[in-house]
């Protein structure tokens, strides 16, 4: 009886067992720090592209062109680091899937164009998106560039109440705060 229940196990235990591969962590370290980064920008980037949608920022072409530039650059720097870093084919198709749906995610604003006009709330709804934000750049300080960025265009709308002018200049100066920061802790750690 103990040798049908040993010829069992040992069966079973063959049946899931798994190959062991030989790779690097620092590489693959590497690759899920740049995948996680990247499913990162590509939310905050939601954000920015649904406060530019609803305060109607996308009314103009250009605008809604700068935008998909500016938002394809990081998905194609994350596309040429997992490139040199993949170890399997598994693994590329893994991260050339998430760069294909940042890529389709940066590609938003181009049907959006000319389909919703600016309202009067749109300096509050850029405020709004920048004060969203302004706390995950506290974590990660690059990310106050999205905010500055709301801000910069909530200060470019004709009918800005006042409130939102002094919440919008106190918010602008805060993300700046936290990058020029971030920035001085990066300078005096390369330097030293």
């Amino acid at each position: 009886m103990q040798k049908k229940h040993l010829i069992l196990s040992g069966l079973a235990g063959s049946l899931l067992a798994m190959p062991a591969y030989a790779s690097t962590t620092s590489m693959a370290n590497d690759s899920i720090l740049i995948l996680i980064a990247l499913m990162a920008f590509s939310f905050i980037n939601a954000i920015v592209q649904a406060c530019c949608y609803f305060s109607g920022q996308y009314v103009q072409s250009s605008f809604s062109q700068k935008h998909v530039t500016v938002s394809l650059l990081f998905p194609l720097a994350a596309l040429i680091g997992f490139v040199s870093q993949y170890e399997s084919f598994a693994q590329f198709v893994l991260y050339l899937g998430a760069v294909v749906l940042s890529i389709g995610t940066a590609l938003i604003p181009v049907p959006l164009t000319n389909k919703k006009s600016p309202s009067r709330l749109s300096t509050l709804i850029l405020l709004t998106g920048a004060i969203v934000i302004l706390p995950l750049s506290i974590i990660v300080a690059p990310i106050s560039i999205f905010s500055i960025a709301l801000c910069h265009i909530g200060l470019k709308q004709t009918d800005i109440p006042p409130f939102a002018k002094f919440a919008t200049v106190l918010t602008l100066l805060t993300s700046y705060g936290l990058l020029f920061y971030w920035l001085y802790q990066l300078i005096t750690q390369v330097m030293s």
